[in-house]
């Protein structure tokens, strides 16, 4: 499959995240709550008893996870409970939000928390006419577990598949278009090699050549041994596929994720006879050219919207340079 060049800037009608919800659509499934985010209890590992996570539950916002006996948090919309089977469902994790250190959670977890999460969700629902839903990875977005000490390592692998086979017993879920941003989209790239049920994947901005990323970045020397999980150490795994298509973007001039690691796994996909594109955009407003959550969301519910691949990229590459949000 081709690599896809950045291409003009038309006007396109944007996301904005920040607005206050109105009435909830009939269709939306989780119920809004007031609480903010706690970062400091990001910092320190959100603690969700089974108890607790029950009233969570009753809201649509969480999902117990049994053999884990963890509580993991999720927003959505456009469900329709009791219509059927849902063929394919848009679902996203999130980037990491603490800094290297393990610091620095007010940026992205401060000032906000579900009635926001939740009023995303209705918007993309309602934009694109799919099922949506935004799952929080271990840690964040109000999800049990340390996001410091778990990120990137095995035991988030586990608990991401589990919570995706809870949702889809839960709602009727056949398949998923599984989108993620940075650290969420090293997570996609490790539920392709896992998973058969996965019929758009996007990678925004993600370090799915993990181990690449991190000798590029100088944080690990040569045959060093890390705890990370690297799914391009599992390609070999990813099951064949003819309808499933996979998506990888990246800003080109990239400072944290080096752009040349995205496109070592878009290779590393395509020579294995996966069909994959590579959409490079220089579109990131940030200093590191890093954040494109708003194009890979874009692609995913496009994804899951069942839209040609023609059109994903078009609209990719038309849409303007977006401007600060508060989820990633």
């Amino acid at each position: 499959m081709r690599s896809i060049g950045a291409s003009s800037r038309l006007g396109l009608l944007t996301l904005t995240f920040a607005a206050a919800p109105g009435p909830a659509p009939a269709s939306a499934q989780s119920i809004p709550e007031r609480a903010n985010f706690d970062p400091i209890a990001v910092v320190d590992g959100i603690r969700i008893s089974r108890t607790e996570c029950a009233a969570l539950e009753a809201k649509n916002t969480a999902i117990w996870l049994e053999t884990q006996a963890t509580c993991l948090r999720y927003y959505a919309a456009g469900l329709k409970p009791g219509s059927g089977t849902i063929p394919v469902a848009a679902i996203w994790l999130n980037g990491d939000v603490l800094g290297p250190k393990g610091a620095n959670a007010d940026k992205r977890q401060g000032g906000f928390g579900p009635t926001e999460m939740v009023a995303l969700q209705q918007r993309l629902s309602a934009r694109f006419g799919i099922p949506s839903i935004f799952l929080g990875r271990p840690g964040t977005y109000g999800s049990a577990g340390k996001h410091y000490t778990m990120r990137g390592r095995p035991i988030e692998a586990q608990l991401i598949s589990a919570a995706l086979d809870g949702l889809k017993a839960q709602y009727h879920i056949q398949s998923w278009a599984l989108g993620g941003h940075s650290g969420g989209g090293t997570l996609v790239a490790e539920m392709l090699a896992q998973r058969d049920d996965l019929r758009c994947a996007v990678i925004s901005s993600g370090a799915a050549a993990y181990r690449a990323y991190l000798e590029a970045r100088g944080l690990v020397r040569p045959g060093q041994r890390s705890e990370r999980f690297d799914p391009s150490a599992a390609l070999d795994k990813v099951p064949t596929d003819p309808v499933r298509r996979v998506f990888v973007i990246g800003d080109p001039r990239e400072t944290n994720v080096p752009f040349s690691s995205q496109k070592l796994y878009f290779e590393s996909l395509t020579r294995r006879g996966h069909a994959a594109w590579l959409i490079p955009l220089e579109r990131a407003t940030d200093a590191r050219h890093h954040d494109l959550v708003d194009f890979g969301e874009t692609a995913n519910a496009l994804c899951a919207a069942g839209a040609g691949t023609d059109r994903i990229v078009g609209t990719l590459t038309s849409m303007p340079a977006q401007g600060p949000r508060l989820s990633n």
